[in-house]
């Protein structure tokens, strides 16, 4: 039986805001697995099960609830949350994945905006790894552009540092880095 999770278990979890699902929801899935609460989350009680089967469903269902909501900031919370969703798990779960997983316009749009505003700020490896990041968030929304775009991009929030000018330049005359965006950040 799965038991209630402790702040420890969960600090590792990120508060889910809108912008960072992808991180919070490979956590959230091995919290919930290791938990035995990720198949409450994922299907339904069927219909013809014993009473006691439901009443056991139902106590797995309420300790995903409380897990989750453990991990989602107060908008988040308002959006998810209503009569249908606040005693089923699964209900809930499909809920937060439709929303922030979607490949919707709005979602889309939101990725590529956040990846939009970010700019460089003088540290190279904080800018690589965020950028990693970003990719794999317009990856995973099906945003696709040509590889040639997300580098020149990629690279043209680099062009205000001086330091990087002759860097940059050498990766823009190879062909083969170009075309491939995740070799600009190796």
């Amino acid at each position: 039986m799965a038991d209630r999770p402790n702040k420890k278990e969960t600090s590792s979890i990120p508060i889910l805001d809108g912008t960072n699902y992808r991180k919070w929801y490979l956590r959230m899935c091995f919290l919930l697995c290791s938990k035995d609460l990720l198949d409450v989350c994922k299907k339904a009680i069927g219909q013809d099960e014993t009473p006691s089967a439901n009443n056991w469903w139902t106590k797995l269902s309420f300790e995903a609830i409380t897990t989750i909501t453990a991990r989602i900031n107060r908008r988040v919370f308002l959006e998810v949350i209503n009569s249908e969703t606040s005693d089923k798990a699964s209900l809930l779960w499909s809920k937060i994945n439709k929303q922030y997983a979607s490949k919707r316009a709005m979602n889309k749009g939101r990725v590529w905006m956040n990846w939009q505003k970010a700019n460089y700020s003088g540290n190279l490896h904080q800018y690589i790894e965020d950028t990693r990041k970003f990719l794999l968030e317009l990856k995973s929304v099906s945003i696709k552009m040509p590889s040639e775009i997300l580098s020149y991009i990629i690279l043209g929030k680099l062009a205000g540092d001086p330091e990087l000018s002759q860097v940059m330049e050498l990766l823009t005359l190879n062909k083969e880095i170009i075309e491939k965006p995740n070799q600009i950040l190796s």
